[in-house]
């Protein structure tokens, strides 16, 4: 889908792209950049050397406001989109070329390969949830903290999932019905805890639903796990 950047970042890259362009010759690809603010320079061969050149320049992207982009080949990119499937779809879906040709043309993520990247996050969100109770069990204040920190990590499952279902949401309120009416998690709950991103104050309150939130990421998690790639 289409993607912009606010001028500030876009004049960034393109001096970015201008950089690799001195750098690499005739070897410089591309430069992609997504408004989320991750990057990525595509080269047809990379050295020791070039990593040298590189290293005194990150310091003028980051006055810039902009974190070193990945660096890769088109070989590379293409034989890890199994091993990155979510960072990579994402990559694809919201993209601004900088300049050159990204080797983007016929590139399609296996659902497999998302469906078991939402499993292994889900996997990863319960675990987090599970440790943390008992770390903080006897103490209010480290539950709430919990719940608080957790907030972003249930936003980015529930948001790979739902792009799995072919059923992108736009905004919190439709991902927490998505989420009842899909995976059978209670959506008053999911709305309350994704809402924390912006109000952290009312944590507290949803302190004593823990065992709630705790057995609706194992909803999520099973779900993951038995969803069926199309």
């Amino acid at each position: 889908m289409p993607s912009a950047l606010d001028a500030a970042r876009q004049r960034g890259y393109e001096q970015m792209a201008a950089d690799f362009a001195r750098v690499f010759g005739d070897r410089f690809v591309a430069l992609v950049a997504s408004p989320g603010g991750a990057a990525a320079a595509f080269v047809a061969s990379l050295s020791a050397g070039d990593l040298d050149a590189l290293g005194p320049l990150a310091g003028v992207w980051r006055h810039a406001d902009l974190d070193p982009p990945l660096v890769m080949t088109p070989d590379e990119f293409r034989r890890s989109l199994d091993a990155f499937p979510l960072e990579y779809q994402s990559l694809l879906d919201h993209h601004v070329v900088i300049a050159g040709h990204p080797p983007f043309e016929g590139v399609r993520i296996q659902s497999d390969d998302i469906r078991r990247a939402c499993e292994a996050q889900a996997r990863g969100h319960l675990i987090h949830l599970r440790q943390g109770w008992i770390e903080h069990a006897s103490h209010h204040g480290g539950l709430a903290d919990l719940i608080a920190d957790s907030a972003g990590a249930l936003r980015t499952v529930l948001q790979n999932l739902a792009r799995l279902h072919q059923a992108p949401m736009a905004d919190d309120a439709g991902l927490a019905d998505w989420a009842e009416k899909t995976v059978g998690m209670p959506g008053a709950l999911v709305n309350d805890v994704l809402a924390l991103t912006a109000a952290r104050h009312k944590v507290p309150a949803l302190v004593p639903r823990l065992p709630e939130y705790l057995a609706a990421a194992e909803r999520l998690w099973a779900h993951a796990d038995t969803w069926p790639a199309r």
